[in-house]
């Protein structure tokens, strides 16, 4: 049992944990002395601590662990510095130093991307908005769509990339404020090494991971990341998560020319879910209650999660100026849960319900990519030119719970509600009520999406310093949806079955221009598409599902625009960024009044936003942003819509990460993160709303030994209360973040 009888402990071992930070400081004249040593010029030699030795991100710069070169996705074939485009790659360094252990806490820290709830029509996992528009299926893996709305770890990750704008080129359908790109940590054949975590904390944080590498022989190496993670969530009562994994990458040199890679992936989860707060309707904000308030039910509530994914791929340099790259892929993820939320709330009484909302869903997909990049001169002009297509078939398969009234149901037991929601006390809920109703299994219904798409991207050096990149792609796009009675296959009766069928074509062109080696001034256009049933997680058309009111629906079209600068610097070690962008849905699908759906409306979301990622006079690293976003509808066959903003899109987010190497093995640091105010609402924003807010954390470093390296992170530091999400509804819900917490990692290098 998990609940706030541990947080005593938990403050006391935090201060311990800060004790143990401050010993290294009185040692700083020692550390000093290796920092000052200069090298054969007469140079000071330093030891940037955060340059991780043989596990450090091969896709960073030399000695500036937080700035990123370039992507792994080789369909980006241009410096992330010379991509018209704006990508936030955030390096495992970054991840480490913010203190995330998940996809959920990175994406919290990062502007210009929102996190969303899970509701009662689609899953509840990592739900994500990029530049004001829905991104839950966009988020890739290694270069393939990961289909699903689950709760994703990275342990085994090396680098996130968040590709804003649309980017159908590259992705495929959705895409329409951006994707988010996870690279896998892939085994080296240069080199054997062995890295190992051991993490205490508060809220009973346990968290244990080891990387290794082995060179197993000539040009070929195995890589093993394994993780186990156990804690309480800080600031909650009793929600808890646990969690396991292990990820094996096999790398072999076949030939100069040929790369085999082989991968597998492992996750699962067991947890108690949290929706957080309920609402106070008079002043639309959320309740004042005691933050650490859990509205779940012990005797009912759980979630459970994972992932099976295996992966084969090759890379061939076919001849000079020819390579190609093949990946297949089949992977089963599955996502259960029975989550309160706190709904319907009764201040004069001083009530509120645990409503439950539920999902029982296993997704199974198979997935293929081939592409080409052929470099070919024409006359005066150099193509660099990327072609080739994608496959994939993705299952869904979602059976419901039930629950099944018994002689205690709500009609001789007032506690209980015709939903078997359970009723609770405002202030002070009791998560222990016994719940002994059956939990069976509802209807089954299955989604299978096919989709197939071809393109090529031909980035055309036309004079120096000047390039234009030009892209189109053609997909198809098949989704059934149907159901069955539970008892018969689902051949033999299909008491509901819908089916869409379309493709579309997109394209985009941009112009970049450098003219000094370390500028780069682009501007670009591009195009996407979202064909009806494309969120593939969800129960209805109301949530993009599928369903008889959309079924028929031709595809809603985006466009945007992007004009930014990138400029490179500290010698190469410093990337600055800005940009300035505008997306319009010019056919935007609204809900008439005879319960059909009409491509009526149209939405714009523009904005600016700058970021920092590298390291300045050596010592001092830096990771950061700010979005401005400016999201409303345009038009809409419901006059009273026009103009209102998104629901869940704050105008204003940033966060800025800063370390300094205060001597050659003590590194010191933090984060602050700031987000507007953002309401609630389906399309259009209501009343609701969560506050803004700013959050600061903390990390240190400290490397007694060329071998062993302690790190501390405080986040949250000063205990803010803050909100992630809010819930669509008229009687909303908001999840509450997590409150400060405190983790010592001891990490073992060999």
């Amino acid at each position: 049992m998990r609940s706030n009888e541990s947080r005593a402990t938990g403050a006391l071992l935090g201060s311990v944990l800060a004790a143990a930070l401050v010993a290294p400081a009185g040692a700083t004249a020692h550390a000093e002395e290796a920092a000052d040593a200069a090298d054969s010029n007469g140079r000071p030699q330093i030891v940037v601590l955060g340059q991780r030795a043989e596990d450090a991100n091969p896709n960073a710069q030399d000695g500036a662990p937080y700035k990123v070169n370039k992507s792994q996705n080789g369909k980006f074939t241009e410096p992330l510095r010379d991509t018209p485009k704006t990508i936030t790659a955030i390096p495992k360094e970054v991840i480490e130093d913010i203190g995330a252990t998940s996809f959920r806490e990175v994406v919290r820290s990062t502007p210009g991307v929102t996190l969303g709830t899970g509701e009662g029509g689609n899953a509840f996992g990592d739900r994500i908005f990029i530049r004001g528009f829905e991104a839950r299926n966009d988020v890739y893996i290694d270069g393939l769509r990961d289909p699903g709305v689950t709760s994703r770890e990275v342990f085994a990750v090396e680098q996130i990339e968040v590709v804003k704008g649309p980017s159908a080129t590259y992705g495929g359908r959705g895409t329409t404020g951006g994707l988010v790109s996870v690279q896998s940590k892939r085994a080296a054949t240069d080199r054997s090494f062995l890295v190992a975590d051991a993490g205490l904390g508060t809220d009973d944080y346990k968290r244990f991971t080891i990387d290794g590498n082995a060179k197993i022989a000539d040009g070929w190496a195995l890589r093993v990341n394994g993780m186990f993670h156990d804690a309480d969530t800080p600031g909650r009562d009793h929600v808890w998560q646990r969690r396991w994994g292990v990820a094996a990458a096999l790398t072999g040199e076949v030939t100069d020319r040929l790369t085999l890679r082989a991968d597998y992936y492992h996750t699962q989860l067991d947890g108690m879910p949290d929706y957080g707060h309920p609402f106070d309707a008079t002043i639309q904000q959320p309740a004042k209650v005691d933050r650490d308030n859990f509205y779940g039910i012990l005797a009912r509530d759980f979630i459970k999660n994972g992932a099976d994914v295996g992966t084969l791929a090759a890379d061939w340099e076919a001849t000079e100026g020819l390579s190609i790259h093949g990946t297949v892929r089949y992977g089963e993820t599955y996502n259960r849960y029975i989550v309160s939320a706190p709904e319907n709330p009764n201040l004069t009484a001083g009530t509120v319900t645990a409503n439950p909302k539920n999902s029982n869903r296993d997704n199974r997909y198979y997935a293929a990519s081939l592409y080409a990049v052929a470099e070919v001169p024409t006359g005066p002009f150099q193509h660099k030119i990327v072609f080739g297509g994608d496959f994939s078939d993705e299952k869904v398969r979602n059976q419901p719970y039930t629950i099944t009234s018994t002689s205690n149901g709500s009609a001789t037991n007032p506690v209980y509600t015709s939903r078997f929601g359970v009723v609770l006390d405002l202030q002070n809920p009791d998560n222990y009520v016994p719940f002994d109703f059956p939990v069976g299994l509802g209807v089954v219904s299955h989604n299978r999406v096919r989709s197939l798409g071809a393109y090529a991207i031909d980035t055309i050096t036309l004079a120096k310093g000047l390039t234009a990149t030009l892209g189109l792609r053609g997909d198809t796009f098949t989704i059934d949806y149907d159901t069955e009675d539970g008892n018969s296959a689902l051949a033999g009766n299909q008491p509901m079955a819908l089916r869409s069928d379309t493709g579309f074509l997109n394209w985009q062109g941009a112009l970049t221009y450098k003219p000094v080696e370390a500028l780069t001034i682009y501007g670009s256009y591009a195009t996407s598409s979202n064909p009806s049933g494309e969120q593939i997680d969800a129960t209805s058309a109301g949530y993009d599902g599928l369903g008889t009111a959309n079924v028929n629906l031709q595809p809603e079209r985006n466009k945007a625009w992007e004009g930014g600068v990138k400029w490179e610097t500290a010698g190469g070690k410093l990337l600055l960024s800005a940009a300035a962008f505008r997306i319009t849905k010019e056919n935007a699908r609204e809900l008439q009044g005879d319960g059909t759906y009409q491509l009526v409306g149209k939405l714009r979301s523009q904005g600016f936003e700058a970021s920092v990622n590298g390291t300045l006079f050596e010592r001092l690293n830096l990771f950061g942003g700010y979005t401005y976003t400016d999201a409303k509808i345009v038009a809409s066959s419901n006059a009273a819509n026009v103009g209102k903003i998104f629901a869940n899109i704050p105008k204003h987010s940033a966060s800025l990460l800063a370390t300094l190497l205060v001597t050659s093995n003590f590194e010191f640091g933090g984060q602050a993160t700031y987000r507007s105010e953002l309401f609630g609402g389906t399309a259009a924003a209501g009343t609701a709303r969560v506050p803004g807010y700013t959050r600061f954390d903390i990390v240190a470093r400290w490397k007694p030994t060329t071998w062993l390296e302690t790190r501390l992170n405080v986040n949250n530091v000063t205990d803010k209360t803050y909100y992630d999400a809010i819930y669509r509804s008229a009687t909303p819900f908001a999840y509450v973040a997590p409150g400060r917490s405190a983790m010592l990692t001891f990490t073992v290098r060999y």
